[in-house]
């Protein structure tokens, strides 16, 4: 078995992959870096990133480091090595990406990779995607794109410290934020992995599925990646990085209903009607 991902989770953000990275790592026969979304596919192919991509390693690998240390009595000194290693420059390297993946407890199990930002990386940076992994499997999670719109900017607000008295004006200003439209861009991402890696080898899942019937969704997730059942899974009903419950204002809905109106026609066109009344 190579000693890099046999599959992605490219999206999309705020549709649950923090959820499902959650629960799938808990799996035995699956194994996934102790960093979620490491960012390197995204990192080479979308510039805006690179602003922030190392900020993201570091920071994880030191909330790890120190939450690691301050409940541990045995220190496993060849996991502290890990983790500095990678938060060591060079980063985003395809050595430091191979250096992800190269722990004894992931011998001899399926790996992946769950950052969901890879579906913006456009053409060339799939044709890498293929040329570096190979065929791998590619999965989604899709959600309805005017609830993930706001759901992202609930986040980016708590983010800007916001209080929850804003006036609208200024929610609108955050709404137009072009990342928030660009994060959930099925109608472009979606062709063009398609294009190149099949539909075959895609998994679409519905959002709501989370938390209508979470173990069929791993268990679908299961049988697609040919990996043994596993009854194991005892969180299914926790949230993971849920979005703070700010009032927006009725404005802001509508702007994203018109904004992200065009990709509506795509999804009736790719999905069938039971799929997109869970989205």
């Amino acid at each position: 078995m190579k000693h890099l991902p046999s599959f992605l989770c490219i999206g999309v953000q705020k549709a649950g992959t923090s959820w499902l990275y959650d629960q799938i790592r808990r799996h035995p026969g699956i194994w996934l870096p102790p960093i979620k979304e490491l960012h390197y596919f995204d990192h080479l192919y979308c510039p805006n990133n690179r602003v922030w991509t190392a900020w993201h390693i570091e920071q994880a690998v030191k909330n790890m480091l120190k939450n690691y240390l301050n409940h541990t009595h045995a220190v496993d000194f060849r996991y502290v090595r890990y983790l500095a290693t990678m938060a060591s420059k060079p980063l985003f390297t395809e050595e430091w990406y191979r250096q992800a993946f190269q722990r004894q407890a992931a011998q001899g199990k399926l790996l992946g990779d769950i950052t969901p930002e890879y579906c913006a990386i456009g053409d060339e940076g799939i044709a890498y995607v293929k040329r570096f992994l190979g065929e791998v499997k590619i999965i989604w999670l899709i959600r309805d794109p005017v609830d993930r719109a706001l759901s992202q900017l609930r986040m980016n607000a708590e983010r800007r410290g916001c209080t929850g008295d804003e006036p609208e004006v200024v929610w609108l200003d955050w709404a137009k934020d072009p990342d928030i439209a660009d994060r959930g861009n099925y109608a472009d991402y979606i062709p063009r992995w398609e294009k190149q890696f099949g539909r075959e080898r895609m998994l679409f899942l519905p959002f709501q599925h989370i938390a209508q019937q979470p173990l069929g969704l791993l268990q679908t997730i299961e049988q697609f990646l040919d990996v043994t059942p596993w009854g194991g899974y005892s969180t299914l009903h926790d949230k993971i990085h849920a979005s703070p419950a700010y009032t927006v204002p009725e404005a802001v809905t509508a702007y994203f209903r018109w904004q992200l109106q065009p990709q509506y026609p795509f999804l009736h066109a790719y999905f069938n009607a039971d799929f997109l009344q869970a989205i």
